[in-house]
């Protein structure tokens, strides 16, 4: 029997459980094991748009968190002279913005806009290549703050911590910071400068933080099976140490294909694809995932050097128009015509709805059964953020 301890700390916590919170979202899981099905309909709607904003408020607290966490971590090691910290463990995040959507956030709808939104919008696929260089204009004017909510997209784009100050300090500060932090010695790096040991035990004030916050870490126990690395060791349990207790809702097990949902349909898909091809759309298929290759078409179209060089070989792409736009914004009217047409048979299909209604049904199964310790997680983690605060109040 073999045990393996993994260690995860500061940000990289909380981007964990927060991954898990956005897997719960695709999962059907739950009502498997004990959860009570949901019908379709209005009243599944409204039961998951309830639960979901019990969710951000989770998210929201997990934010909360991460940034008193910070904040006292911080106070111990200026207490002990380090005034210049590393910005890759000293960097706040928001993770409330995620799921703005509501909890159609991680639906597979975008083939199946409403109608409003592919006028807009297209189907959104424009917004991973406005980014591209020299988009700098359309993206300033495009990438609003409705279209961001609308394509779960951060308020702002990513900015990467000014590593300026830390970098001036050199390996010896930051060697001594880092056992300061860690309470264990730092490790050569032949990337770049001196990395913590993740697999020693928390210690320093990484630790001092946690028992001020917590009382202790929190070992979360994954609970591996079988020979996961393949060396032909038998992995009977696996764990990694966290700074606080996860939310129940990493209980949930994430699931790639969408064949719950593909269940609870009623022939609404089949007449989806029939009107398309009624409309002159023959050969896009809606397939398992919902989501035919408009990525792969358009994107060809928005950046054809990156798709010529990486483009996926023998993936079945319907022949684009015979006059391509050579901007961006042409390639974009495109987008919102097809997408104006895909939503039309979404409406006259009753496809759109479905998968509404389906996966509101879904997210009831998986959730509901949680609500209780869910809430009982969140009364528990402001208990440690009122702790916290009268701490450095006082």
């Amino acid at each position: 029997m073999r045990y393996r301890t993994r260690r995860v700390r500061g940000a990289a916590a909380v981007a964990a459980i927060s991954a898990v919170f956005a897997a719960g979202a695709c999962s059907g899981g739950a009502a498997e094991e004990g959860g009570a099905a949901s019908e379709p309909g209005s009243d599944a709607v409204a039961e998951a748009e309830r639960l979901y904003q019990i969710l951000n408020e989770s998210w929201a607290i997990e934010d909360e968190l991460l940034t008193i966490e910070l904040r006292v971590a911080k106070r111990c090691m200026e207490d002990a002279g380090f005034q210049v910290h590393d910005p890759a463990v000293f960097q706040e995040t928001d993770f409330s913005s995620y799921g703005t959507a509501g909890f159609l956030t991680d639906a597979p709808v975008r083939a199946v806009p409403t109608p409003e939104a592919a006028e807009e919008w297209g189907f959104g696929v424009w917004t991973e290549f406005v980014g591209n260089p020299g988009n700098e204009e359309l993206a300033e004017e495009l990438l609003t703050p409705e279209a961001r909510a609308a394509f779960n997209m951060p308020e702002g784009d990513y900015e990467a911590p000014d590593e300026s100050e830390w970098d001036a300090e050199g390996e010896e500060y930051q060697s001594e910071w880092i056992e300061a932090y860690t309470g264990s010695p730092a490790i050569p790096s032949d990337v770049k400068g001196p990395e913590p040991d993740f697999a020693a035990p928390m210690g320093g004030c990484e630790l001092e933080m946690v028992e001020t916050i917590y009382g202790e870490p929190y070992t979360v126990d994954i609970g591996g099976e079988g020979d996961s690395d393949g060396d032909g060791v038998e992995e009977d349990d696996e764990s990694y140490t966290a700074t606080h207790e996860p939310s129940p809702v990493a209980e949930i097990e994430d699931f790639e294909d969408y064949g719950n949902l593909l269940a609870r349909l009623d022939g609404e898909d089949v007449a989806f694809e029939t009107c398309l091809i009624d409309s002159g759309y023959e050969g896009w298929e809606l397939g398992d995932s919902f989501y035919p290759p408009l990525w792969e078409y358009f994107g060809s179209m928005y950046d054809p050097a990156y798709f010529e060089q990486y483009g996926e070989e023998g993936l079945e792409v319907p022949e684009a128009p015979e006059e391509i736009p050579g901007d961006f914004m042409g390639v974009l009217e495109l987008e919102r015509a097809m997408a104006v047409d895909f939503a039309a048979c979404g409406r006259e299909s009753g496809l759109r709805e479905a998968i509404v209604q389906g996966w509101a049904a879904i997210l009831v199964e998986a959730y509901q059964p949680l609500e209780t310790d869910i809430v009982a997680w969140q009364e528990k983690m402001q208990g440690h953020l009122d702790d916290a605060q009268d701490y450095l109040q006082g």
